[in-house]
Formats: structure tokens, C-alpha cells, sequence
């Protein structure tokens, strides 16, 4: 069989595992393993990886550890973590540290990883890699160029912190539904949504996942006080999230977050090839008019009741959904 030009570096204490790794994915690729973050990051140093598989679980230094560090030593390595628990805070930790790829769960689907593999080599080779960006100060002022920001909460507070934070720099609209959130995006040019996980009745990480689909240039950055692993393991494989901000909300790291996603999206707009490195899992079948209908239930109950009540709401509603996401 003609192997696939593509190294792969497998990351896992126990051997059986690297061995099974290895076993599975040689048949396309180069691979070679390791049994501890040290090793991985030496070999990282010495070979041109394109992907690096780690399990989070491990002594000394934990995966995520060990993919935040090939990411400074190999910016262009696509980034895997591998576990076989709900770890929210390793979870947590994968996308605002290391900026995963993919979370995969053990055990894992033999058929798709190889598929998740290749996707990540070709990739790794043929997309660029955007600059590193400086050290922010949580002191520093936020600096952005009129930029807007869109915030979906149910709590008012969280618009207003927002505002205060990015000042006169860049502009904020705040909704408490995804009916305005979709209006809000039809008629301006969003460069950042700040979104609760769940906004009334609603899961709004479906939101989210179909614009990542769509408008890959659209930086997003998750807030919940909730910890449901297994929402955040499919907004890191499905919707790319740029951060994860757990609340209560600590004001400094929130506004490290702004000016970082600020910057995020200046990158991909400005470049939008390095968008391919944030490519997502396929949004499911009906995914949209899911969403659609239950916008529309929740409606009469939000802040456009008025409106809502009118069949015309309801084809507006439909429609600009239509126009984000390019459907018919």
C-alpha cells in the first residue's frame, strides 16, 4: 500500500495504546510514538510533524500541557487531544491553551480517525499558519478598528461589560434571543460573537456551529456557568470555538479575550486561508430548520413578541436564516 506523506506523532503513557495508534494509522502514515510529554517534545524538535496525538491523562504533563508546547515549538502541527474522560476542565483548557483540532474519545472510532488524520495532514501541509501574536496586558486598552461585537445573554450585565470594556474602540450590539441575534447578522458585518451557551429556552451552541460552517471568519467565544463536557467537546470539533470563559466572569480575562479574538479575526479576514485550519466536523442534516422552528416557538416569549406574532415574523425569521447560511 503507498503510504500517505504525511508523519504523525502519537502521544500516550501506556504503551498498548501508542501501539494500537500505531497500528491503525501506519497504514496511511508515518508514525512514530511516545510514552511521555518530555519525549514528545523532543522528537517534536527534531522531526517536521504534522499531527500530534495526545492522550490528556498522563503523568509529569498532561496533554493539553504537552499540545500548548508543540503548538509554540510547531505552529503549522495540527493538534489532536485524545481522551477517555469527561474532563471539563481539560476540556476547557484544550481550546483556550492548546487550540485543538479535534477532541476524540476513547474509545475511538476506527474507521474516522484515520479520516480526522488525513483531513489534518492535508491541512497541516497546504494551509499557512497565521503570525504569532504578541503578549496582551490585561492593563493595555483594547485596540480595534471599529469591529463589531455581538453578545447573545440572557443577562443585560454581560452587554454592558462588554461595551465598557472595548469602550469607542469597536461596537457592540446586545440581544437577549437568537431571533434579534439573526437579524443582527443579516444587516451588520459581525466580527465576533460573545454567546451564552444556552439563551432561554434555547441552545444556542447550534447558532454558533452553523456560522463556524459558513463564516469560518466569524471568531467565537463561549460563555456558561455550566459544566456540560460533552457541549464543549462539540463546539471544539463542530463549531471551533476560539475561547471557552466560564462564569462567574473575572473582568481582566475577559478583556484579554476580546483584544485576542479581536486580533483572531483581523487574521482570517484579512488572510482567509488560514481559516482552513479551523475547519469543522459537518453540521447535521436539518440542523438549520431545527433551529428555525424552535427560534420561532421561543419567539412570542422574547423581546420581539409584538412582531412575532405575525406570520410575517415568521418568514422574515426563516429567510434570514437562509441568507447567513446560504440556503435556499
Amino acid at each position: 500500500m503507498t503510504r500517505l506523506a504525511g508523519k504523525v506523532l502519537c502521544v500516550d503513557d501506556e504503551p498498548g495504546i501508542v501501539r494500537s495508534l500505531q497500528w491503525l494509522l501506519q497504514k496511511q502514515f508515518e508514525v512514530l510514538t511516545a510514552t511521555s510529554g518530555a519525549e514528545a517534545l523532543e522528537l517534536v524538535k527534531q522531526h517536521d510533524f504534522d499531527v500530534v496525538i495526545s492522550d490528556q491523562r498522563m503523568p509529569t504533563m498532561t496533554g493539553v500541557e504537552v499540545l500548548r508546547e508543540v503548538r509554540k515549538l510547531s505552529p503549522r502541527t495540527m493538534r489532536i487531544l485524545l481522551t477517555g474522560y469527561s474532563d471539563m476542565q481539560a476540556i476547557v483548557r484544550s481550546v483556550n491553551e492548546s487550540e485543538v483540532f479535534r477532541f476524540i474519545n476513547k474509545p475511538w472510532n476506527i474507521a474516522e480517525l484515520p479520516k480526522v488524520v488525513a483531513q489534518a495532514i492535508t491541512i497541516a501541509k497546504t494551509q499557512p499558519v497565521e503570525a504569532p501574536a504578541p503578549e496582551i496586558s490585561e492593563d493595555a486598552p483594547i485596540i480595534a478598528n471599529g469591529e463589531r461585537i455581538l453578545v447573545i445573554d440572557d443577562d443585560p450585565e454581560m452587554g454592558r461589560a462588554v461595551s465598557d470594556l472595548v469602550g469607542a474602540s469597536a461596537k457592540v450590539s446586545f440581544t437577549r434571543n437568537l431571533a434579534d441575534a439573526v437579524g443582527i447578522l443579516n444587516s451588520e458585518q459581525v466580527s465576533v460573537i460573545v454567546s451564552e451557551t444556552r439563551v432561554g429556552t434555547i441552545d444556542a451552541t447550534r447558532l454558533v456551529r452553523l456560522m463556524k460552517s459558513k463564516h469560518p471568519e466569524i471568531v467565537t467565544v463561549m460563555l456558561t456557568a455550566e459544566s456540560d463536557a460533552d457541549t464543549i467537546t462539540t463546539l471544539i470539533n463542530q463549531g471551533q470555538i476560539y475561547r471557552f470563559v466560564p462564569k462567574p466572569i473575572r473582568t481582566g480575562y475577559l478583556k484579554l479575550v476580546l483584544q485576542s479574538a479581536l486580533r483572531k479575526h483581523s487574521a482570517l479576514a484579512s488572510d482567509p486561508a488560514l481559516t482552513f485550519r479551523h475547519t469543522v466536523e459537518a453540521t447535521s442534516a436539518g440542523a438549520m430548520e431545527s433551529l428555525i422552528s424552535d427560534v420561532q416557538l421561543a419567539a412570542p416569549q422574547a423581546e420581539t413578541a409584538a412582531a412575532a406574532k405575525s406570520g410575517g415574523f415568521m418568514a422574515s425569521l426563516g429567510a434570514g436564516f437562509r441568507r447567513i447560511f446560504g440556503a435556499g
